[in-house]
């Protein structure tokens, strides 16, 4: 059985994991970095993404949704206003 300390560390390396995926997506969905640059920066840390960007069928607005989704719990307001902007240039 874990001891709640060793729960805690695996709760934070959870959130730590979630956070960077999102971080990346976002990088990626506001062509800050591209899918290369990912790459080659994956050699270093490693990373994740909610999305496959070589998916033809990616439906952008729900990736979209679930990075608002997260940056608003974590209250990064000016992540939140570039995606909405994103979605304001599709329409």
């Amino acid at each position: 059985m874990k001891k709640p300390l060793d729960r805690l560390d695996d709760f934070r390396h959870k959130e730590e994991v979630i956070n960077n995926t999102m971080h990346y997506s976002y990088l990626l969905i506001t062509n800050q970095i591209t899918f290369d640059e990912l790459l080659d920066l994956s050699t270093i840390k490693g990373f994740g993404l909610i999305f496959d960007p070589e998916d033809p069928n990616l439906n952008e607005d729900e990736i979209i949704d679930t990075l608002l989704d997260h940056f608003i719990y974590l209250e990064e307001y000016e992540k939140c206003q570039d995606l909405i902007e994103i979605k304001k240039v599709k329409k």
